[in-house]
């Protein structure tokens, strides 16, 4: 597939988004959008329902909602071939402060600690409306599919603790998953779970059908959806509203270039994220939040043409005898720390050579590394080194390959690996949070002083570019507590709903612990599933 076929072309996004402005230019407030060849009032419609869902990760739980909560037909339209989009991509955790299954094991949890940790990650990036809506309903969303739908809901995991120790914590998590067969579901099985609850009510799901533009009658209400599926375009009327989910920008290079921070090289989002839900939004005049921003992840480039690689959930990256430098060989980081938050040291722009310091950077590990635990691309096998992974005899020779300054990276380990026989790292602390220890320490090794720190020193030596990537970007329309959208005058604009990464998330910049993206979508999916199916048909 080329770039052309992957990513939405810059006229084509500048077009979009013009519309915006041309509209409010024109008349000072919003205008309906409607095909050319009528008007909202005459167009013809192919096929009318209650409630059009565009999207089918977390935002089928706001279909399964607005079917319970009364809506007679739901419409579930979805892009891409299968069912789910990055969400059944991935590992299945929902973060949910306060859950059922944590009190159940006696894991405390309170509303004072979940509200201040999230006040203090999410840094200004995100309002207490949004914060305080999920912590009230995040269990209830448990409760109601539990109760309802007969889901099964268990801990994820007590070694994965939030990302970030910071005031109100926990050590052990908030991450609860689905469990099929009293087992938790990946994100695959989990998908299959919930497109089994979406059958089961009779939502329709059409597959390999895009949501292209949004209509809207005199009122400025949005009335419906113009789609383009297998037999070409449709018009789908939505009496009742439109809930936009249809993931994130990661694969629009022009939406990624104008919006976030810095350059990302790689994604492991389903590839017909490019912004949809977005762009409809914008073309009516929503405010976007928190545009600059992903859930962060770093790779190892395999084809940066494409954004493909090897994603590194940390698995290689903190582990004893590796570690990570920019080419001037100095570390960047605590490579001990988990994905997203990793990933934000890419971003440094230095101000005296005007560039980004640490992008691209470098993977390097020893061989105790390589005799130990497995390498990227490796499959998972202890021992494989893969053809794309430089190896040599000396550092020296190392750093010639990959372009590092040896002088740099000499002095560098000089003083890491002295640090490193006594079990502390005073640059950035690494193995000194729980979270280092659980998930990159090596509890085996009676030799080291701390389980996440070996000296590396013993040739042969192994490296790799290491780049900024993203498993989902997290800026979108701005939403209120119902996930209304929200216009650039801080109104809703009427019988519209944005959820999961189409939405501004309420975690702002951060990623609270494994399962944000499924738990702050699932949250306020709900939450739009109901509010759109209380309203009055038109």
């Amino acid at each position: 597939m080329s770039e052309k076929d992957n990513l939405v072309s810059r006229r084509g996004f500048l077009k979009k988004t013009a519309l915006l402005g041309a509209g409010l230019a024109a008349t000072g407030s919003m205008v309906a959008c409607a095909p050319a060849d009528g008007t909202s009032e005459t167009i013809k419609w192919d096929k009318e329902v209650d409630v059009v869902v565009v999207g089918s990760g977390t935002v089928a739980i706001a279909a399964i909602a607005a079917k319970d909560a009364g809506a007679e037909s739901v419409l579930i339209l979805e892009k891409g071939p299968a069912f789910g989009g990055t969400s059944a991509l991935s590992g299945g955790g929902f973060w949910i402060p306060m859950n059922y299954p944590m009190a159940a094991e006696g894991l405390e949890d309170n509303r004072e600690d979940a509200y201040k940790y999230m006040k203090a990650i999410s840094a200004g990036q995100s309002n207490d409306e949004l914060i305080n809506t999920y912590l009230d309903n995040a269990n209830k969303m448990l409760e109601w599919l539990r109760d309802k739908f007969q889901y099964e809901w268990v801990l994820a995991g007590t070694t994965y603790q939030d990302y970030y120790e910071m005031p109100g914590f926990r050590p052990k998590g908030r991450q609860v998953a689905i469990a099929v067969d009293g087992k938790k579901a990946s994100g695959a099985g989990a998908w299959q779970y919930i497109r089994a609850t979406v059958d089961s009510l009779g939502i329709e799901v059409m597959t390999e059908t895009a949501g292209m533009e949004l209509v809207t009658n005199a009122a400025g209400e949005v009335i419906g959806v113009i789609a383009e599926g297998i037999d070409g375009k449709l018009t789908i009327k939505a009496k009742k509203g439109v809930i936009l989910g249809t993931g994130g920008f990661d694969f629009n290079r022009d939406m990624t270039t104008a919006f976030l921070r810095g350059p990302i090289f790689a994604s492991n989002a389903v590839q017909t994220n490019t912004g949809d839900g977005h762009l409809m939004g914008m073309a009516l005049g929503a405010d976007l939040r928190n545009m600059n921003s992903c859930w962060g992840l770093p790779f190892f480039p395999l084809d940066p043409e494409k954004l493909m690689g090897e994603a590194d959930w940390q698995i290689y990256r903190g582990k004893p005898g590796a570690i990570v430098v920019n080419k001037y060989g100095e570390r960047i980081g605590n490579e001990a720390s988990a994905y997203h938050v990793f990933n934000r040291a890419f971003w440094n722009w230095d101000t005296g050579t005007f560039e980004w310091r640490n992008t691209p950077s470098f993977w390097i590990c020893d061989s105790s590394f390589q005799e130990r635990y497995f390498m990227p691309g490796s499959g998972y096998q202890v021992g494989v080194v893969p053809e794309w992974m430089a190896q040599a005899e000396t550092l020296e020779e190392l750093c010639e390959k990959l372009g590092i300054n040896a002088d740099g990276l000499n002095a560098t380990l000089t003083v890491f690996n002295a640090n490193a026989e006594n079990g502390v790292d005073p640059d950035w602390h690494r193995g000194e949070y729980q979270f280092d220890l659980n998930t990159a320490g090596d509890a085996s090794r009676t030799d080291l002083k701390n389980i996440c720190l070996a000296p590396i020193a013993k040739g042969p030596f192994f490296g790799s570019k290491y780049v900024p990537g993203t498993c989902g970007t997290n800026g979108g329309l701005r939403i209120n507590a119902n996930a209304q959208v929200i216009n650039v005058k801080g109104q809703p604009i009427p019988r519209l709903y944005a959820v999961g990464n189409t939405s501004g998330s309420v975690m702002g910049d951060a990623y609270a612990g494994g399962g944000s993206c499924l738990g702050s979508g699932g949250v306020f999916g709900m939450l739009a599933g109901r509010h759109a199916a209380g309203l009055e048909s038109i």
